[in-house]
């Protein structure tokens, strides 16, 4: 009981807007009479395509990688040392059954649902998607107790992730224009996993609607609703410059290369998609398809990220604008004038990214 107040009650405390969120969305917006059709058509879609079921794994991996970084920061807290008295005492059978016992209070959403879906994978005799898991999820329930008893056994030790950090920021040199996306491994990774796996579900939800019948208006359609998943990293990229690189103007680096690194920096972030797209369609679609997708995604956030220059850009006129120019891409890529639609949003860009850089001041109370 006292280690459900520490742990348990705790996390499900903290979290209770992340759950509230997960609720909504896969319970709140279906009607009652079609909540379990629903379901059943979900796990039925990611149980029968193995490249859905990898995404669906990869969001249970991330979740269960957030109980164990919840449970490793409450042993690292010093007012929860005790434990170390208490925990650290138990061995054999009791020790595991104890941590087994702590962990599954914690990957229980996750449990239940995967155990569901394994039984409707059998049900439709997918039997290798049941394996698989069946295997995942075994692993996701031991591998933490080891890491609990190692933190137990080292409580001075530092986690993976920050000697990984560390080492990537010793060992790597750091071009000025890519410290948003080292900040965004390093501190903001949760956001950039959150912005990934979304991005994936729709590039693989988009060519498996998408079918035998290609379509590059379809693909660019799916294409752009990636990048709306980027367009908060965009809008948090200004807070950072504000607050870390006020002085970046002061350098001796002429507009128009400062205007390519950004869209540099734009590419690397729309990577991951454009792998996965090309993986997908690389035989059906045509290699300037590709290029037409990935040149209107950089495009996009260029336009957006020129649009936060000028004074006064609150979130809800930013947002506007989003949406403005998502819904003017649509209607030219349905009209197939994809080119001149990249040139609509450079032509802005650049010219407000040319005269708006060293005219904007950053907000007082954003480098407070």
């Amino acid at each position: 009981m006292a280690l459900s107040k520490i742990f348990t009650i705790r996390y499900y405390a903290n979290n209770t807007g992340f759950f509230l969120v997960i609720f909504y969305f896969f319970f709140g917006i279906v009607p009652g009479g079609q909540l379990l059709s629903y379901h059943h058509t979900l796990i039925k879609g990611f149980t029968g395509n193995m490249d859905f079921l990898a995404l669906v794994c990869l969001a249970w991996l991330l979740y269960n990688l957030k109980c164990m970084a919840f449970v490793v920061n409450v042993l690292s807290t010093k007012e929860h040392t005790f434990l170390y008295g208490t925990l650290g005492v138990l061995e054999g059978a009791t020790k595991w059954r104890t941590w087994l016992w702590l962990h599954l209070t914690l990957y229980a959403p996750v449990l239940v649902y995967s155990c569901i879906a394994a039984a409707i994978a059998i049900q439709l005799h997918f039997y290798a998607s049941a394996a698989i898991i069946g295997l995942f999820n075994i692993i996701m329930i031991l591998a933490p107790l080891w890491i609990y008893d190692h933190k137990m056994k080292h409580p001075g030790t530092v986690s993976f992730l920050a000697r990984w950090q560390q080492w990537l920021n010793r060992t790597i040199r750091k071009p000025v224009w890519s410290l948003y996306g080292y900040e965004l491994l390093n501190n903001n990774i949760k956001s950039l996993a959150i912005a990934k796996v979304a991005s994936g579900a729709v590039v693989i939800a988009t060519v498996s609607l998408m079918g035998n019948e290609y379509d590059e208006r379809f693909l660019l359609v799916g294409f752009l609703v990636c990048t709306l998943a980027q367009v908060i990293l965009i809008y948090n990229h200004r807070r950072f410059d504000d607050l870390y690189l006020s002085l970046l103007p002061q350098l001796p680096v002429p507009v128009w290369k400062r205007y390519l690194q950004t869209g540099l920096l734009y590419l690397m972030l729309l990577l991951p998609e454009s792998i996965l797209l090309a993986y997908k369609v690389g035989q059906q679609a045509a290699p300037v398809h590709i290029m037409m997708l990935v040149t209107t995604g950089v495009s996009v956030l260029m336009l957006l990220r020129s649009i936060l220059y000028f004074p006064r850009m609150d979130q809800d006129k930013y947002f506007r604008w989003v949406l403005i120019v998502i819904v003017g891409l649509l209607f030219l890529g349905l009209a197939r004038l994809y080119w001149y639609g990249i040139i609509l949003l450079q032509v802005p860009a650049f010219t407000i990214f040319y005269n708006r850089y060293y005219r904007y001041e950053a907000p007082l109370e954003k480098v407070d």
